[in-house]
């Protein structure tokens, strides 16, 4: 949490939608805050000074680019939790079950942040859609078992029914998209931290044909946080900035292949790469190449997709 005061606060309109917004500069890190359906928005943004970019012009062509381009697919969403887990907390002297995991579909929150639900009120395993479902007073959440975060939740094994059973046929059953060799292909999805999911690539002249392992992680930085991912030997090393449903590669080392993207999530993701931005409606897998990049590249946000938060 950063610890700032509020340097600059700029109200914006968008005439085109009929939307009220504001920016809050704090130094450190700005925000635009609106709202969209009864949805409270929170994104980090960036003004360059330099191109003589003002937070009126900026929020607003922000807040249409996120009508016209980003708010899709809403409509019948789950609200979901992923890489989850059901613990057990004293508050106040009293004991309370409280779900945590990256939650997708919220009503206020957004998409890919990690939170915990209030006070758990029920709990029912329904194995015919692989889920488990979790009811608090205000809300009903869709846990994949397969994306359960198995290691925190053996610490609470009985707050679960039939726990075991589950864990032996959920456990590591998560599953990954692939290629053919000699192809690099990069999962993303809005319910995965920083939209991170899996990199598959198998070399073409692999004598086991197995995947090469990989890593990533977050590097975080003073005004904007990047993701990193590489496999064990760097053929392959991919680096990009994180932003609200959208991501900006810095850096594209593919070991010469060529190389795909694929989203499995249930919001469209932008991809903006040296071969052009992106668009990647939930389910597309596309080649990065200049064929496959919007001929008119969209107005998207800058800023961290995890802006950070303020004590005024």
């Amino acid at each position: 949490m950063a610890e700032s005061m509020l340097r600059e606060e700029v109200e914006v309109y968008s005439e085109k939608y009929d939307i009220h917004g504001v920016v809050r500069d704090y130094g450190m890190v700005t925000k635009l805050f609106f709202t969209y359906e009864g949805k409270d928005i929170v994104m980090g943004i960036h003004r360059n000074i330099l191109k003589g970019e003002k937070y009126e012009d900026l929020g607003r062509n922000i807040i249409d680019s996120y009508v016209t381009n980003l708010a899709s697919h809403e409509e019948g969403k789950k609200l979901q939790l992923h890489y989850w887990y059901i613990g057990e907390h004293e508050i106040h002297g009293e004991m309370f079950r409280i779900g945590h995991g990256i939650v997708t579909g919220h009503k206020k929150l957004s998409d890919a942040m990690d939170m915990h639900t209030s006070a758990v009120e029920g709990i029912h395993i329904d194995e015919e859609e692989g889920e488990l479902v979790l009811t608090t007073r205000n809300s009903v959440y869709h846990c994949p078992l397969a994306y359960c975060s198995f290691k925190e939740q053996d610490e609470y094994p009985d707050i679960i029914p039939d726990y075991e059973k589950l864990k032996g046929r959920y456990k590591d059953k998560i599953e990954y998209p692939s290629i053919e060799p000699g192809k690099v292909l990069l999962v993303l999805a809005n319910f995965c931290d920083y939209y991170f999911h899996s990199l598959y690539y198998v070399p073409k002249n692999s004598e086991d044909g197995k995947c090469l392992k990989f890593s990533g992680w977050p590097h975080v930085g003073t005004f904007q946080d990047s993701y990193l991912i590489n496999t064990e030997d760097y053929r392959v090393d991919l680096r990009y900035f994180p932003h609200y449903q959208n991501i900006e590669f810095y850096s594209e080392d593919t070991d010469g292949c060529p190389w795909y993207i694929e989203n499995i999530g249930d919001v469209v993701i932008y991809a903006r790469t040296s071969a052009g931005t992106i668009k990647l409606e939930p389910g597309d897998r596309k080649e990065v190449t200049e064929k496959n990049a919007e001929d008119e590249t969209p107005i998207l946000p800058g800023g961290d997709l995890y802006p950070a938060g303020i004590i005024e």
